[in-house]
C-alpha cells in the first residue's frame, strides 16, 4: 500500500509518530551534551580538589619535618621532661 491509499487522519498520525521519534532523537542528543557538561565539570572540580589537597598535605609535611627537626635535636630525657 502507498501513502496515497491512506487516509487523511492515518497520514496525521504518521506524521505525529515522526515528529515525536525526532523530538526523542533531538532529547536524547541534549542528554547527551548535559552528560558530556557534567563530567567535564566534576574533571574541573576533582581538579581543584586535588590541588588543595596537595597543598594542605604539603603544610602537613611541613609540620611533620619541623618537629622531626625539633625532636632530632632533643635527646629522650629532654623530651620526656617535657
Amino acid at each position: 500500500r502507498g501513502l496515497s491509499q491512506l487516509s487523511l487522519t492515518t497520514l496525521y498520525k504518521a506524521f505525529k509518530a515522526k515528529l515525536a521519534s525526532r523530538e526523542t532523537a533531538h532529547q536524547h542528543l541534549l542528554m547527551t551534551a548535559w552528560e558530556l557538561e557534567e563530567m567535564e565539570r566534576q574533571g574541573s572540580f576533582l581538579q581543584a580538589l586535588h590541588a588543595d589537597n596537595k597543598q594542605l598535605l604539603g603544610l602537613e609535611d611541613a609540620k611533620l619535618e619541623r618537629m622531626r627537626a625539633w625532636f632530632s635535636s632533643r635527646n629522650l630525657t629532654e623530651v620526656e621532661d617535657d
